[in-house]
């Protein structure tokens, strides 16, 4: 099976993590914008990006395993897992004993998290177990076929063909790892209210169970414990306004849930090597 590239823009294809020119789509006005799409056949080698792209990558596993790496700790994906890095993340992917073949997607939208909540899917460090191979793969070949189409109506008809493989892999999912429903309800809580005091105890209570069983079944869906996604969420907003906003870093601090100026300092640097001051002057240079 070849090895298939399709992009919206011209591009040099010997950088094919260059998110100059890949995935830097500005004024996105539609719930979900495709960039590009592909088929990896027998891969050998290792990916790596320090940076992450500007948009979202989605990789669907469908021959061998690798290994993908989260701060420095490897997680293996096998075939019919599903994982989404979100955009400016560090991505690094090897094989393992044997050749790996992955379908994979990149894009964009003003709409991107809710729809991929509405469906279940979440993104890495979290692995999404999916249950559909050829239901799966046929809708990638779908989205593969729409890049051809090169009339007005291409970019309306990618994002509805995006949509349709992204409810295939929710579909998937939840015949998969119906226990990743339980923790719907947390977890949306979570995404909302992160930059509020959240106590562990009053999630497994959300959710019905104990906090032991909360913290362990939370842990191996989303590949760390809920304290450590809900830092992980504040670290992401306060980087964001940080890169977007004119806000001193203390009323940055007190809106990502920390009061205590000197320990939102002290936990921003443990997480990003860098003071807040520091990595919002890093954006400059």
């Amino acid at each position: 099976m070849k090895n298939i590239w399709n992009y919206l823009i011209d591009v040099d294809t010997t950088n094919l993590n260059n998110t100059k020119k890949l995935g830097s789509r500005e004024n996105i006005q539609y719930p979900l914008v495709v960039n590009c799409a592909g088929k990896i056949s027998n891969l050998t080698n290792a990916d790596n990006n320090n940076t992450g792209r500007l948009d979202y990558y989605l990789l669907y596993i469908y021959k061998g395993e690798m290994n993908v790496y989260n701060n420095g700790v490897a997680q293996c994906v096998k075939e019919g897992d599903v994982i989404i890095f979100p955009p400016n993340k560090h991505f690094r992917h090897e094989c393992l004993n044997t050749t790996v073949s992955y379908l994979w997607a990149h894009f964009t939208g003003s709409d991107v998290l809710n729809i991929l909540d509405r469906y279940g899917i979440k993104l890495f460090p979290a692995i999404n177990k999916a249950n559909g191979e050829n239901r799966i793969s046929n809708r990638f070949q779908k989205l593969f076929e729409g890049f051809a189409k090169k009339d007005k109506f291409r970019d309306y008809d990618l994002s509805s063909l995006l949509d349709r493989l992204l409810i295939e892999i929710g579909r998937a999912i939840s015949v998969e790892q119906g226990e990743k429903l339980l923790f719907a309800k947390s977890i949306r809580y979570i995404n909302e209210y992160y930059s509020t005091q959240i106590k562990i105890t009053d999630l497994a209570k959300m959710e019905n169970v104990s906090m032991t069983t909360y913290n362990l079944h939370f842990k191996r869906q989303m590949g760390m414990s809920p304290t450590k996604y809900i830092l992980a969420l504040r670290m992401h907003s306060a980087k964001e306004l940080l890169e977007s906003s004119k806000l001193s870093v203390r009323d940055i601090g007190a809106m990502c849930g920390y009061e205590d100026f000197n320990f939102f300092t002290k936990t921003f640097k443990g997480f990003t090597g860098l003071s807040p001051l520091a990595y919002r002057k890093s954006l400059k240079s």
